[in-house]
């Protein structure tokens, strides 16, 4: 993990997986778990223009959930087991106004809530809500300046300007507040946005928020690979770490992704998907994927909760005949659950003994695998 020197906890660790061993067993003795962490989107609709979203367009789908089903859905969720709730997309949760509501439910419910928004909408009510009742905020802006900011998200300096204005907003009202959530602005990497790698982590800190993460932007199902060659990508992360990480701040990123990815090994070192049996996607029109990045993909839709319960859809026919059927092929390199896939590739395989695993681990947010 690209991060600070010395020894911190790890929001992004890739063994998060091994601080559920109850989890691990379960699906280890009877070949399925129920969920950790869920994925909730509140609505398909977005305020911004990303090119390269793995959510749905206005244009294809514009389902929101209401607050009634979302409530219907979260306490779903709390009764299967689930540990920790991501509000994310499909479209920008903030879109939605039931979404205050939901968070608030969900919170209330003793789920550890994350968030993810791209903070176009962000007001100072919503601010404090989201301070009192989540565990984590990131805000998703992929760029330094205004440019690459026009290219990553399709929208102009105006936007820009204001989304940072809400940024530093939100951290002022969470040293007011005294919260205790971690705050955070995402970066998807590529070598189109290379140039603004260093910038990011300088004005990371100059927003004052608790990290800079870095990640490589995924190919969507059917489109093109993204181009990684870029090799500036990886010596400038660590140069921002090197120059900016201190006290309370962090650059972050799963480094052992790109060296992969500079060396040109994203091949799977595993024969199957076991992460998806730790990690559920609900998507605002109540469709359940297999995972986040099939979002939309009806070969890879396991059920509708606007039509069945939640325990049905997870223990059905259809979902144990959609996990049979994932094809790699389809698949991005170096996905949301590569990391842990090959620790339970390993597990199953006798190759690891989860005994040998510690109990506690340096994980933060430990529910957020």
């Amino acid at each position: 993990m690209l991060a600070g020197t010395g020894s911190r906890p790890r929001p992004f660790a890739p063994d998060k997986i091994l601080g559920h061993k109850d989890r691990v067993q379960e699906w280890m003795r009877t070949g399925r778990s129920r969920p950790v962490t869920y994925e909730l989107d509140m609505t398909n609709v977005c305020n911004h223009r990303c090119p390269g979203c793995f959510g749905f367009y206005p244009e294809r789908d514009a389902a929101a959930m209401s607050l009634e089903r979302a409530q219907s859905v979260i306490l779903q969720i709390r009764d299967l087991g689930g540990r920790g709730l991501t509000f994310t997309g499909g479209g920008d949760p903030l879109v939605n106004p039931a979404t205050p509501g939901a968070v608030e439910y969900a919170a209330g419910l003793g789920l550890d809530v994350g968030f993810i928004t791209n903070a176009q909408s962000l007001r100072p009510e919503t601010a404090d809500l989201l301070l009192r009742r989540c565990v984590w905020i990131r805000v998703s802006l992929d760029a330094a300046t205004p440019e690459m900011f026009r290219l990553t998200h399709g929208m102009g300096p105006e936007a820009f300007a204001a989304v940072l204005e809400n940024v530093r907003g939100l951290v002022r009202r969470k040293r007011e507040l005294g919260s205790a959530v971690t705050v955070g602005v995402g970066f998807l990497t590529s070598r189109e946005t290379a140039p603004d790698v260093f910038a990011f982590a300088a004005l990371g800190r100059e927003l004052g928020v608790d990290y800079a993460q870095y990640r490589p932007l995924l190919r969507q199902i059917g489109r093109p690979e993204i181009d990684h060659s870029d090799g500036d990508v990886l010596r400038e992360m660590l140069r921002g770490r090197d120059a900016f990480s201190s006290g309370d701040y962090r650059v972050v990123c799963s480094e052992h992704k790109y060296r992969l990815i500079a060396e040109g090994k994203t091949e799977r070192s595993y024969g199957k998907c076991y992460g998806q049996h730790f990690a559920a996607v609900v998507a605002a029109d109540g469709k359940m994927y297999v995972c986040c990045h099939m979002r939309g993909v009806e070969r890879y839709a396991l059920g509708d909760l606007s039509a069945e319960t939640l325990e049905g859809v997870w223990n059905s026919e259809r979902r144990q005949a959609v996990v049979r059927s994932v094809d790699f092929r389809d698949c991005p390199p170096l996905c949301r659950c590569d990391s842990f896939n090959g620790i339970l590739w390993d597990l199953k395989r006798g190759e690891r003994r989860l005994e040998d695993a510690p109990d506690e681990g340096e994980w933060e947010h430990r529910n957020f695998i």
